[in-house]
C-alpha cells in the first residue's frame, strides 16, 4: 500500500468503528464517575457510591475487521480481598488405594445369641428376659458387678435374632407386663403358639421364677477345669479322617482250567522174545 493513500471504510464499517468507541467512552465515564464517588467517599463527604451503569451492546459487524476492533473488552472484575496472616494451603485428600488380598476378619462373634437358643431348646418353654439373665450369670459364673453388661448382651443378642436372623419371637398375654421368648418353629402362621407352648406359656406367666423349671447349676471349680481340659484335648486331636468308600465288586470265582493231558509220543521198541523150540 502506497504512504499517499487514503483509507476508505464502507459505510457499515464506520458504523461498527463508532458504535465500538462509543461504547468504550461510556464505560471510561462510568468508571471515572465510580473512582470520584469513592474518592470523595474517602475525604469524609456523604455521596453514596452506586454501581457503574451497563455499556450498550455494540451492533454486529456486517464484514470481519481486525481482532483489536472486533473483540469488545471485558469489565475487569475486582479482585477479593485478602485478610490478614498467612494464607491457607489447600487441604489435598489423599485417597489410599486398597491394598489387593484377602478382607480383613471380623473379632470374634457373640456368645449370647447361641446361649439363648441352646437354652430355649433346654428349657422347651418360653423364657422370659430375666430368666435368660440369671441363667447366664450363673452358668458362666459372672459376679453382680457384671449383670448390666450381662443383661445388655442378652437384649442386644435377642434383638439381633427376632429383626435380623428371624429365630426367635416375643409374646406375652394379655394384661402382663413381663415378655418371653420363643422360637419362631413353635409359632403358627398367623401369629399364635402352637401346641402344647401356648399352655406353657400360661402356666409359666403366673409362676414366680424361683418355681419355674430347668434351673442351671453354678459350674463348680473342678467341672470347669475338666471342660477346660476337654476343650484343649478336642481342639489339639486331629480330625477324624473319613473311611474310604469301597465299592461294592462282584467277586469272581477262581476258574478252574481243564487239565490237559499232554500226548507224549513214544516209540514203542518191539522186543523180540524168542520162545523155546519144542523138541
Amino acid at each position: 500500500m502506497a504512504k499517499n493513500a487514503k483509507v476508505q471504510f464502507k459505510d457499515a464499517e464506520l458504523q461498527y468503528i463508532r458504535s465500538f468507541y462509543e461504547q468504550e467512552r461510556f464505560q471510561l465515564l462510568s468508571r471515572l464517575q465510580h473512582v470520584d464517588q469513592v474518592i470523595a467517599r474517602l475525604n469524609g463527604g456523604t455521596t453514596a457510591i452506586t454501581e457503574r451503569m451497563a455499556a450498550p451492546v455494540a451492533p454486529s459487524p456486517t464484514m470481519p475487521l481486525a481482532p483489536a476492533i472486533a473483540a469488545a473488552p471485558q469489565d475487569v472484575t475486582p479482585a477479593p480481598k485478602r485478610k490478614r496472616g498467612r494464607p491457607r494451603k489447600e487441604e489435598v485428600v489423599e485417597v489410599k488405594a486398597k491394598k489387593a488380598g484377602r478382607p480383613k476378619k471380623r473379632g470374634p462373634k457373640s456368645v449370647w445369641g447361641n446361649f439363648i437358643l441352646r437354652r430355649l431348646r433346654q428349657c422347651d418353654r418360653p423364657l422370659s428376659y430375666s430368666e435368660l439373665i440369671r441363667d447366664a450369670m450363673v452358668m458362666h459364673n459372672l459376679p453382680a458387678a457384671k449383670e448390666k453388661n450381662a443383661k445388655a448382651s442378652i437384649l442386644n443378642a435377642a434383638f439381633r435374632l427376632r429383626t435380623h436372623l428371624g429365630k426367635v419371637e416375643t409374646v406375652g398375654m394379655p394384661g402382663k407386663k413381663e415378655r418371653f421368648l420363643v422360637l419362631t418353629s413353635w409359632m403358627e402362621d398367623q401369629g399364635a403358639l402352637k401346641a402344647p407352648y401356648d399352655q406353657l406359656l400360661a402356666e409359666v406367666v403366673d409362676t414366680p421364677m424361683d418355681d419355674r423349671g430347668r434351673k442351671p447349676r453354678r459350674p463348680s471349680a473342678t467341672s470347669r477345669a475338666e471342660s477346660k481340659v476337654k476343650a484343649r484335648m478336642k481342639a489339639a486331636a486331629p480330625a477324624p479322617k473319613k473311611a474310604p468308600v469301597q465299592k461294592a465288586a462282584a467277586k469272581k470265582a477262581p476258574v478252574k482250567k481243564a487239565a490237559v493231558k499232554k500226548t507224549v509220543s513214544r516209540k514203542k521198541v518191539a522186543k523180540t522174545v524168542q520162545e523155546p523150540e519144542l523138541a
